[in-house]
């Protein structure tokens, strides 16, 4: 899974599609691995041991590669840090417009 998602908290905003080919790799890795067709055999294994979706996975990356860039002495990445910061405030009211959805 790290390899999959490896640098993608660079290069936000990904487009939907995206994500979704990312949900879709996933889920046929997952297919392999369980010997299964079925993506809700999928989703419940997924829940089962605690795998987050490619989405959330995302998400959380992206925050915590802002956080890291918005504080860092690097003179360059003091340069974008209030664009950095924004773009945390984007991801913080996505995740928070998720988490209200899947309940």
């Amino acid at each position: 899974m790290p390899i999959l998602l490896y640098a993608v908290e660079a290069c936000m905003p990904l487009l939907a599609r995206q994500t979704l080919s990312f949900e879709c790799t996933l889920t046929r890795i997952f297919m392999k691995l369980f010997r299964t067709g079925s993506p809700k055999v999928v989703s419940d294994c997924q829940v089962s041991f605690g795998f987050l979706p490619a989405e959330s996975q995302i998400l959380i990356r992206t925050a915590s590669f802002l956080q890291r860039f918005a504080v860092s002495e690097n003179s360059l990445c003091m340069l974008f840090a209030n664009v950095a910061r924004r773009q945390l405030h984007s991801v913080f009211l996505q995740s928070r417009a998720n988490v209200r959805t899947s309940r």
